[in-house]
């Protein structure tokens, strides 16, 4: 064997070692692991100060489903519906973004980034609980046009966004892409126990809670993509050898 044909072995050897590797970091179910300080309130539920899971429950399908789980994945606080949303930056990490709420009122998740995707996931609420969080936050909130009192009901289909004062409006096709609004709460890919903030510090930027700052391994399509097109760059290069070979 020549000594180009073994460079070339090595050129797509490292190639698909590089693309494998990116792969396998990537996570299916693009789970993130939030920490909150104080109670959170998301669609079926509040959420105590603690350490959550959020992932896709149907990663295989309509990727429309959302699921809140304990750290530790044993206990299921909520599985609810969510709709497609743009925004016209990549996040440099998987983020949670919150209603603006009231002292004393747990403020409610509205919107879920991953990193390094335009594309998130705005959470569908109740009825009853959208009309209530409207009202306390002077937001409207998404929610079914028919009358919902559990998450499992508020599926995809007739959907409205519910006003401060009650009423029901119309969800505008095509809808322009615009910046996240809300405070944010990071996410992080590492599911070890990090220390609470101390003295019930509100959640959101201003009291963010200490997380690993370890990037979180969900399935942005970005970093794939690269590699991929370094894969069939190496590819190329080594047929060229192989081709430069036989000469």
């Amino acid at each position: 064997m020549s000594r180009r044909i073994s460079r070339a072995i090595v050129f797509l050897s490292c190639a698909a070692s590089l693309i494998a590797g990116v792969a396998s970091a990537q996570t299916h179910d693009k789970r993130v692991y939030y920490t909150f300080s104080g109670p959170v309130e998301i669609p079926g539920a509040v959420l105590p100060a603690g350490q959550y899971m959020i992932h896709l429950a149907d990663p295989d399908s309509g990727r429309q489903v959302l699921q809140v789980q304990s750290r530790d994945g044993k206990k299921v606080y909520s599985m609810f519906f969510s709709m497609p949303i743009q925004r016209p930056d990549t996040p440099e990490v998987a983020e949670v973004r919150f209603m603006e709420a009231p002292a004393g009122v747990p403020p409610a998740i509205a919107t879920v980034w991953w990193i390094g995707e335009k594309s998130g996931r705005e959470l569908i609420y109740p009825k009853d609980q959208a009309r209530r969080i409207a009202k306390a936050t002077n937001t409207s909130v998404l929610t079914t046009a028919a009358s919902t009192t559990k998450a499992d009901e508020a599926k995809t289909g007739d959907l409205t966004r519910v006003t401060p004062s009650g009423q029901d409006t119309q969800i505008a096709e095509n809808a322009p892409v615009a910046e996240p609004v809300g405070r944010s709460q990071r996410g992080s890919d590492d599911a070890a126990p990090v220390q609470m903030a101390q003295n019930n510090a509100p959640v959101g930027t201003a009291g963010r809670t200490p997380v690993r700052e370890a990037l979180p391994k969900t399935a942005s399509n970005a970093p794939l993509m690269l590699l991929l097109g370094i894969g069939f760059l190496c590819g190329a290069v080594a047929i060229r050898f192989l081709r430069t070979a036989r000469v």
